[in-house]
């Protein structure tokens, strides 16, 4: 498995550890009212805040991970190999490019089909709280389908147009 699919699974699985957080906090019985939407765009913007930071942290331990992982194959313990080593797994091409641009697009349809599906509910009586969740929901999914997407190109291949 490539460096980038190891990448996007580690970021998959810190997005969802986060999404599992945030349902423990909604269903528990600390949450706030069904039909109060401020504290319910506050828990939103915390945790939308803890898993960027959650996200960055996993993402310099991969990084060193690796590091450490490259030093321990190759047997080396000259730096400046491992450093060489390490940069020519993390250059980026324009087959890397064309992969994140393919990703994010899957990405956006399905932030914006779950922002339409917000809307809708709300057209039809759902709480504005309802709404949030969908919202929230989407964007996860569409985290999740970026990522899926992100590691099926980097194994499977992928073709311009």
């Amino acid at each position: 498995m490539s460096f980038n699919s190891k990448k996007s699974i580690a970021s998959m699985v810190a997005g969802a550890l986060m999404l599992i957080a945030y349902a423990i906090y909604a269903l528990g019985a600390h949450a706030p009212a069904a039909d109060d939407l401020k504290p319910w765009a506050l828990a939103l913007l915390v945790f939308i805040g803890i898993g960027v930071v959650a996200v960055i942290v996993i993402q310099i331990l991969f990084h060193i991970a690796t590091a450490i992982g490259i030093a321990v194959r190759e047997q080396e313990r000259d730096r400046k190999k491992i450093d060489r080593r390490f940069a020519s797994l993390t250059v980026e091409d324009e087959r890397d490019k064309l992969i994140g641009l393919k990703s994010s697009h899957i990405s956006s349809i399905v932030a914006g089909i779950g922002f339409v599906a917000a809307l809708v509910g709300l057209a039809f009586g759902a709480s504005a709280v309802f709404a949030l969740h969908i919202l929230l929901g989407a964007c996860a999914v569409g985290s999740a389908a970026e990522g899926i997407a992100s590691v099926y190109f980097y194994e499977k291949g992928v073709r311009n147009g």
